[in-house]
This record gives C-alpha cells, structure tokens and sequence, in this order.
C-alpha cells in the first residue's frame, strides 16, 4: 500500500471493523433478548409461586417488562408470547391471555401452549374450548394429562381413546392442528 499513510490505514481499518460489527450486531441482539427470555421465564416461574398477592404483582410487573423487551428480538420464537400469556393468566386477565397464547400458536403450535389457551378459555368461562385445547395439549403430549385439573382428566383421557379407537379403524380426523379451528 504505497502512498498510504497511516491516516488512510486506520480509515480502512475502521470500516472493516464497522462491517465487521454490523455483521454480528444482530446475533448479540439476539444473545441479549434470549438472556431475558430466560430472566422472564424464571420471573414468571417465581410469580406462580408467589402466595403475596402485592409481591406477585411486583414480579409479573418486571416479568412482563423483561420479555417485552425480548419479545420484538425474537419475532419467529414463540416463548415470548407464551410467557406473556403465563403473565396475564397469573394476573387473572383470561382475554390478554387468550390473545398472548393465540399469537404464540400462531408462530409454532407446542402442546403446553394449547394446555394453557385451555385454561385461559376455562378462566373465561368457556368450558367448550378450553375441553378442545385440553384434548389436543394431551394429544401432542400425553404426559400433560396429569398437569390438567383432576375432574378433567378422566373426560379428556375418554375423548382421546375415542378418537384413537375411531383413527385406527380409518375413519374420523385427529384433533385440528392451530390455526385451523376457531
């Protein structure tokens, strides 16, 4: 590089630094919004167990601040929602919840997911949906028939033997992938 001094040296060295940073900029973004995803999953777990009704409210204040900072970072990652969701049912808001699980389920359909629009929907008052959202969470998941409440089990263990006794001789359709149902 003859007839360059040291000014157009480091010129050159700062824009190759500059690309090289907005290259990996967006990985540390998304570094950073994972790190609060976490910070707000272990909030929203701690919020559950919280028997303080003001201190549990102070926990779901922060764990919604946390994960709507992540959330906006990780467009394509349905735990921001879902999390969200877990807030608003803890604060007894079954339609914020509804909402928050409905547009998780909208980027990736994961069975406690379904478990948890089932309770938002049983927190609303709609039995109907929330024993449709119930069977298709231990459809995906059997193991989640032991996380429904005690008086569910047995109705929605019924319904998925009738579905699995129908299926096997050919006829009827498994329960409807999200968002195809209403």
């Amino acid at each position: 590089m003859k007839g360059r001094g040291p000014a157009a040296a480091a010129a050159a060295g700062a824009a190759v630094a500059a690309l090289v940073l907005a290259a990996v900029a967006p990985e540390w973004r998304k570094g950073a919004a994972l790190r609060r995803l976490r910070e707000g999953e272990a909030l929203v777990l701690v919020a559950a167990r919280e028997p303080d009704p003001q201190r549990r409210a102070s926990v779901l204040r922060d764990a919604e601040e946390v994960l709507g900072e992540a959330e906006p970072a990780l467009p394509h990652d349905p735990r921001p929602p879902y999390l969200l969701g877990s807030v608003s049912l803890l604060r007894n808001d079954a339609a914020g919840a509804l909402e928050r699980y409905r547009r998780s389920l909208r980027i990736q359909e994961r069975p406690e997911t379904d478990l948890n629009l089932s309770r938002a929907y049983m927190a609303a008052g709609n039995a109907k949906a929330a024993a449709r959202d119930a069977v298709r969470a231990v459809w995906l998941a059997p193991s989640l028939l032991r996380e429904l409440p005690a008086d569910a089990q047995a109705p929605v263990a019924r319904r998925i033997g009738t579905l699995a006794w129908v299926l096997k001789r050919g006829k009827g359709v498994p329960p409807k992938l999200w968002p195809e149902r209403n």
